[in-house]
């Protein structure tokens, strides 16, 4: 794996990991009640996040797939610029030069030019480009706005508050449609908050201490954590997993990508996907680390 030379003398250089037990009551918390983290120091969680990367190296990344529950695709993209070949893979499971894409900005805090949109999202190959905003719930479950969602082969949520996106169409019916979409073999993609949205324990915000929101019901039993390297965010997805030991945290670095199909994930981009997987209590979670072209199973967890 790329960089263990430099990951293995960091940990001789700093001592090695913090080791830790944990306890604590196995029921999930409510959402308004966030876990405590569990390293107090970001030395000592960098240390164990690097750890993790040694060991996932020596894990036999090749899974066979699960029966799919889709037919279709999520394209999960941790933040930061977008390689081309994330783009091309997203176009390609949308339809090629067939693509209708419906582009969902709303995250943004920017105003919406409806114009730049269309014009970068045909010069990558779409056919057919809408644009569909809103913050309006009522407008977001109704029939009109809905209707390109019907007709898209895909749909691409863009960056900013993922907070703005779960409170617009969280539990509307555009949440429905997207879900619809990837059923009949469409692929829905986003990037940094249009990642942590795809999943419904979703982190709003923290940083350490995640601020835990409803998202949309998209990546099956996981916690989508972006910038997750560039932004050192190790200490949130552990404590996110603590409160929800059922689910997988998924943390994806920038320009990075999870392609979702069923529960199989395979990686793309340029850097590692971290994924954290609770253990019981007084037990250290297990960490694997994946780099691009490796893949790993969302096996729901007992």
């Amino acid at each position: 794996m790329r960089g263990l030379p430099e990951i293995g003398l960091f940990l001789m250089v700093s001592g090695g990991p913090t080791c830790y037990r944990k306890t604590r009551d196995r029921r999930p918390s409510p959402f308004r009640h966030p876990p405590q983290p569990f390293f107090h120091s970001g030395n000592d969680s960098m240390r164990y996040l690097l750890l993790g990367l040694i060991l996932g190296s020596f894990i036999v990344t090749n899974t066979h797939a699960a029966e799919s529950e889709q037919s279709g695709a999520l394209i999960v993209v941790g933040g930061g610029g977008l390689p081309e070949s994330i783009v091309k893979r997203f176009v390609e499971l949308g339809g090629g030069q067939e693509m209708r894409v419906v582009v969902i900005p709303t995250a943004s805090s920017l105003p919406v030019d409806e114009e730049k949109i269309a014009s970068l999202w045909q010069k990558r190959g779409a056919k057919e480009v809408h644009v569909l905003h809103t913050t309006d719930r009522e407008v977001a479950n109704s029939a009109e706005f809905i209707a390109p969602l019907k007709e898209a082969t895909a749909v691409w949520i863009g960056g900013g508050s993922q907070s703005r996106l779960a409170e617009a169409y969280a539990g509307t019916a555009v949440e429905k449609e997207l879900i619809a979409l990837v059923q009949r073999g469409g692929v829905v993609g986003g990037t940094s908050a249009g990642a942590a949205i795809q999943s419904q324990v979703m982190i709003a915000s923290g940083r350490t201490e995640p601020e835990i929101k409803t998202g949309l019901n998209l990546v099956p039993d996981a916690i989508i954590d972006q910038h997750f390297l560039k932004r050192n965010r190790m200490n949130r997805l552990l404590s996110a997993i603590d409160q929800y030991p059922h689910l997988y945290g998924i943390g994806i670095d920038e320009a990075t990508a999870i392609e979702v199909q069923g529960r199989e994930c395979r990686v793309l981009g340029n850097s590692f996907v971290v994924v954290v997987q609770d253990q019981g209590a007084g037990k250290m979670p297990n960490i694997r680390t994946f780099n691009q072209g490796e893949s790993f199973e969302l096996t729901p967890i007992e």
